[in-house]
Order: C-alpha cells, then structure tokens, then sequence
C-alpha cells in the first residue's frame, strides 16, 4: 500500500504537466534571450575595439584589363599598389597569380620585389608551370601612397653571350585576376587629405535617395568627376528605402545577432529581399560595411542624416526590447562609429567622420563647387584636419604662354633606362589652357648619361599615342632642350602627353652586361600655349569650358539619380567640363532652354534642332545641306553627342536614341569632329559634319612648314623677280648703248 501511495502521490495530473513544461519553456527562453542579448552587446563592443579597416584590390580594378605578358632576356616591370600615404598597413599580402612558358628553353628565372628589394626569386625548369603564390608585404607607411611592386623576367638561351638571347617561346603571364589585401588602423586617418589617399581604386559614393535636390545632385556629379580624373572609378549608392529588393548574396548575418528581428528577416535565404522597415536598413549598413553596404564618401544633406537617423533608431528599439543594458550599449557604439549622426551638415563643409564603423569623407550638398576646387588643385594636402570649411578655393590660372608640365602630374626626375623607360601625364583643355589659347608647342628638357660604349637613348614624345617627334638625345649629361610642335587634329578635351626613351645596348665584349644608365626629365619641361581662333568642335567647346560653362540636365534625372550620375560624370569627363567653374541647371518640363555660356545638355529640349534626331529609336544624320545622310529605325542604347549653337553660345548636346541610353563603362575622348555616336562600347562614330571625309585635313593638318608647303609658288615667284631683274638690266643696257651713240654722234 505505501509503495502504492506514493506511486500514486508522484503521478501529475495533465495539467499540472504541462504547467511543469510551460515553466521549463520559459525559463529556457529567458536564459537564451538573456545569453543573445549579452552576445549582442558583445558583438557592438567588439565593432567599436575594432579598428581595423581592411581592403582588397585586384589588377584588374588598378586599370590592368588583359593579362600582362613578360619576353626577352631582360623585361622588368613595376605595379603601384595604393596604400592611405603616412599610414602604416597590417596583413598586407599580395596573391599573384601567373603562369609561365618555357619552349626555348635556356636559364630562365623570375623575381618580385617590394619597394625595390628582392623577396621572392624562382629557377624554371620546366616546360610550364604555374607561378600563383602568395607575397608578404612589410607593414611600414609610404608617404607617397603606393607600394611599389617589380616583377622581372629573366630568360637566356645560353652560356655565350655574344649569341641571340632572344627567346620568344619563353614568356611569363601575369593575370589581373591577381589581388592585394591589407588592413589599416583607422584611428591613424587624421586628416581629410590622408582619408583621400586611403580611397579604394573603386570608392562608394553614397547619396540619400534615388531622387535628389538639386544641390545634392549638383555636389555628386562634381565629386564624381573630381574622383574620376584622380584615377578613381566612382561607384553610387542610396540609403535603400522600405519596399526596395536589394541583392543579399554577401550579407551573412553572425550568430550574436540573429535573436534580433531585423537580422533574422535576412536569414530567410532569399537571395534578391524587399526590406520591410527601417531597421532593416539600418541591419544591412552594418553587416554589409565591408562589403556593397558601405560609403567611402558621403554627399550630406538633411533628407540622408534624417534616413539614417531614423533606420538606425529603429534598429535600436529592436534592441533596447531585447535588453536595457544593450541598448545602451548600441547607443554608445552609435555615438563612436556613426558619427556622422552627429555631425552638423553646414554649407560649403567638408569633414572626416565615421560610418559603420569606417572613416568616411563628408561633403555638404551645398558645398560642392567649393569642395571640388579642394580635393581636384593643389590644395588637396593643406586639408590637413578633420573639419574644413571652404570659404575659397580656386584653380591656379597661369597668364603666362607657358605652364609647366609638373603642375599635371610627377613627370620630372630621373628614370634609370636600360631598354625602354617612359613617364606621362594627363592635363583637361577645359581646367588648366586659358579662354582662347590652345597648346601648340610640347618642351622638354632633358639630359642623358652615355652608356659603356657611348650608345645614346632615343626620346619620343606623344599626344594621345599620336608621335609628335622623336631625337637621338645627346649624351654629354648635359641638359638639352627638344621642342615639338602640337598639331590641331591631335588635342582632345582630356590629352595625355607621354615621353618614352628607348635604349639599344651594345656589347663591345662576350663578358659585358647590359646595365641601365640614368635620364633626367627637368623642371622646365612645359607646354607653350598660343591664341588662336577655336572651331565649333569638340576641342574648340573644351577650350571655351575654360572661361565659363554651364551642365543642364532635364529634372526627371534628379528622379533616378543613380541611374543618371554615371552618364552624366562620364559625359562631363568626355567633354572636358571642369568640375569647379561650370554652372549647374536643372530644366523643368515645358522649359526651352537658352544658354548664356558654352553649354552640356543632356537630354534636354532646345530651340534649334540638331544635325541628329531620335524619333522612337529612329536615327537621322544631316549633313552639310541639312538634308539626310543617314536614316535608321528601331535603334536602342544609342546615344548622340554633338556641337551645336544656341542662343549665340556653342556647346555640346547629348540625347538618347531610343528608351535606354548606352552603358558607358569605359573612359573616351571627346576629340575629332563635332558629331558622335555612342553605344555601349563608346563612341563608334566621330565625324566633322560639315566635312564628313574629312579632306580638308589634307590641308589644313600639313606639317610641311609654309616654304614647303608653297613651293611653287615661290618659285614662280623667284622666275617672275629674276625675269623683271633680267628685263630691267637689259633694258638699262640698251639705254646706255643708246645714249652712247647719242654722245658719239654729236
């Protein structure tokens, strides 16, 4: 009976069971939610101890699009990698990835090096073989922003040397796919100036909304320019809204937060997710702040420091709910790593602060003209702070005829040559050539040391891959000056002047060894510029730029700013607009615009009608006569650029033919004619309008100077004066014959 009695005693009725159960469930989600909410916390302290800001660069993105191929003997080449200048770098590493070839045979070897000395040497032996591996890189900071990384190829066929070395079927491949990683301390980027330099090849330029007031509008395409003619390929991002479907393929959510809302609706799998409330927004910023989520340069206006505001409070009742303590602590980590909350958005400013945790430069969206005359002169490192407010900044405007090449870029100094050396840099018409003065002459001064049997260096210098001239220097070490004229045809609104010296070694004996000898490029190398009457072209509208401009955009690209930023930096670079002097329009429907100054308008209705039309993706090019030279239907993803006159102003009109306009991923020139069709792939077709065949180049582009050009005219010239010379003397003899017999007979 007892052992009945208390078998009896211990069995629950149903529901004291599961009032049991019921007990145990809560108590366990109160300690999960308790260990979450700790993890949480954790996790915001462990972002804010962070500081540690890592990058990644292929070749690729550094301009590298095809593989670069190493052959001969002797080929050396060397990389830049960008680094922030001043600033030392953690776990830098370069994975280089190569192959090779080895048909000829012979010895044949490769070497890297890192800031010039040696650090990884390899003998092939093999037929092929792949060369992929991984460099280490010291950590130490460069002041001038790069670490310089050779590569050098070495393949002889034989012992003797007095035989050919040459080994085309010995070559190495190096592919683009190759990629560079470091870290950097952000607490080490002080200054706005050092947070340029830190800029990725590729920075994130990030705007409030896909629709944009004007001067938001007006500060994005600027700096968009700005970074662009730094080398840089701007990329653009909105603040996502509620409703948008963004792409969630590199977002992966850490354990510690996954208890909150808004991090687990973006477990759910999905690869392309629409957002459904703000603090998802703000849970995409910070899982994504070193991958697509993230800003390197932030257009500040009152609509994004209100979006974000609100995303990331959002995101902080999510959290306060979970925990008191770690909202707090949330609070906290916003104040540190979000500073740009906090930051007042005041005109013509431009500030350091912190995004996600990462060092971002501020710029306010009525500051934009300001800004770009800041980070695009020679200003740039004097924004030695972390706050600047631009009262005045202006391009430096030479009055002179000449401006010195240094002021586009480093180009003097001395280049150690032992096969081929050369150095170049890129100068706007529009930015640095006086209103009416166009470059007609390239100065350089040079100087060469001879070589061990006295060979000297061969100088070449171009414009726009146009050879200009080219000299055998003389090689005393002495400098020497080597001028070259600038022929019209061969400027364009952006130009690139390069210098190459090519060096043919000799070997007097067996045992000698080709050894680089030193070129110097001085100081005074520059450009002459002349007056001269400027065409209704595109160099000619570039050299109006110079003086004063104006960019008109219709007001539906405000509407779709991300879509229309691109197109309008790309034309603008084309073009040769400056980033500083040019005015910005927008043109509301209905408005017929009548330009005051030399013009870009993009899309925009005008009074006059163009030598081209798009109709419905219809297509017509009038000639000379303004009559038809060219009709096409159902054209899409085309667009026109042409010069054309306006109110008495010349500039440039660009419109789409069709309902897409081109994909312009790839830099182009604006330069010869006045009409261009673009796609995709750029411009496909540049024409004078009013010379389609361009003959009158035959002419006018004559480098034979005037007394060989008019040959023979002169020498009609020089037979009609010797034929009058000849006549007179014969008719001065004759009169004195005649006055002589005169005399006699009397």
């Amino acid at each position: 009976m007892r052992v009945l009695n208390r078998i009896h005693n211990n069995t629950k009725t149903p529901t004291s069971m599961l009032l049991s159960l019921m007990g145990l469930l809560t108590l366990c989600m109160l300690t999960h939610n308790a260990w979450s909410a700790d993890g949480v916390g954790r996790y915001f302290q462990q972002m804010a101890a962070d500081q540690s800001v890592t990058r990644e660069v292929t070749l690729k993105e550094l301009g590298m699009s095809v593989p670069l191929i190493f052959n001969g003997a002797n080929s050396q080449r060397d990389i830049f990698l960008p680094v922030p200048a001043g600033v030392p770098v953690m776990n830098a590493a370069l994975q280089f990835d190569a192959s090779y070839l080895r048909a000829d045979g012979g010895r044949t070897s490769m070497t890297l090096s890192v800031d010039g000395y040696p650090v990884v040497a390899r003998k092939l032996a093999e037929d092929q073989g792949d060369l992929s591996q991984g460099v280490a890189i010291s950590g130490q900071p460069r002041s001038d922003g790069f670490i310089h990384f050779g590569i050098q190829w070495s393949s002889v066929m034989s012992e003797t040397v007095c035989s050919d070395q040459r080994a085309p079927g010995n070559a190495l491949r190096v592919e683009p796919s190759s990629r560079f990683t470091y870290s950097y301390d952000r607490s080490a980027i002080k200054s706005i100036a050092t947070a340029w330099s830190a800029l990725p090849p590729n920075p994130v330029v990030l705007v409030s909304s896909r629709t944009l007031t004007a001067d938001a509008y007006d500060t994005a395409w600027r700096m968009g320019l700005t970074l662009k003619r730094a080398a840089k390929k701007p990329r653009w991002m909105s603040v996502p809204a509620v409703g948008d479907t963004v792409n969630l393929s590199s977002i992966s959510v850490p354990p510690e937060l996954r208890g909150i809302p808004s991090f687990a609706a973006l477990m759910n799998g999905d690869t392309q997710y629409k957002i459904k409330n703000n603090a998802e927004i703000a849970a995409l910023f910070i899982l994504g702040n070193q991958g697509p989520f993230r800003a390197d340069l932030v257009i500040a206006d009152a609509a994004l420091n209100k979006i974000l505001r609100d995303a990331m409070n959002a995101l902080g009742a999510e959290i306060q709910a979970s925990s008191a303590d770690t909202g707090t602590i949330y609070q906290t980590w916003l104040k540190t790593d979000v500073a740009i909350l906090d930051q007042p958005n005041a005109v013509d400013q431009v500030r350091l602060t912190s995004f996600v945790g990462s060092p971002v430069i501020m710029v306010s969206a009525k500051g934009g003209a300001k800004a770009a005359a800041l980070f695009d002169t020679l200003w740039r490192p004097i924004a030695a702070s972390k706050d600047v407010t631009v009262e005045t900044a202006e391009a430096l405007r030479g009055k002179a005829a000449t401006v010195l090449l240094s002021q586009f870029g480093a180009i003097n100094g001395t280049i150690e040559v032992s096969e081929k050396s050369e150095r170049s840099v890129t100068f706007e018409i529009g930015e640095l050539v006086g209103s009416g003065r166009l470059p007609s002459q390239i100065v350089f001064d040079v100087s060469a040391a001879p070589g061990t049997s006295g060979e000297a260096p061969v100088v070449s210098i171009f414009l726009n891959d146009y050879l200009l001239g080219a000299r055998v220097m003389t090689v005393d070490g002495q400098p020497h000056r080597i001028a070259v004229d600038i022929p019209y045809y061969t400027l364009a609104a952006h130009n690139t002047i390069r210098i190459a010296f090519l060096r043919q070694p000799s070997k007097l004996h067996c045992h000698d060894v080709a050894t680089s000898f030193p070129v110097a490029i001085f100081p005074g190398s520059h450009l002459k510029l002349k007056q001269m009457a400027v065409g209704n072209n595109f160099v000619g509208i570039a050299a109006r730029y110079a003086k004063e401009s104006t960019l008109i955009v219709k007001d539906e690209w405000l509407k779709d700013a991300l879509a229309m930023l691109p197109m309008t930096v790309r034309m603008a670079d084309a073009a040769g607009l400056s980033s500083i002097h040019t005015d910005f329009l927008v043109l509301k429907q209905g408005e017929v615009f009548k330009p005051t100054t030399p013009f870009l308008a993009m899309d925009v209705p005008l009074e006059s009608k163009a030598s081209a039309e798009a109709h419905d993706g219809m297509l017509v090019l009038n000639g000379a006569e303004k009559t038809p030279i060219l009709q096409l239907k159902g054209l899409d993803g085309v667009g026109v650029a042409e010069v054309m006159e306006i109110n008495g102003h010349s500039g440039i009109r660009y419109y789409t033919v069709g309902k897409h306009m081109p994909l312009l991923n790839n830099s182009f020139r604006l330069a010869h004619g006045n009409l261009a069709v673009l796609t995709d792939a750029g411009p496909v077709l540049q024409i004078d309008k009013d010379d389609p065949t361009d003959s009158r180049f035959a002419l006018e582009d004559n480098p034979q100077s005037l007394w060989q050009r008019y040959m023979w005219v002169w020498l009609i010239v020089i037979a009609v004066i010797i034929f009058i010379l000849i006549s007179a003397r014969v008719a001065q003899v004759r009169r004195n014959r005649r006055k002589a017999a005169e005399s006699m007979g009397l």
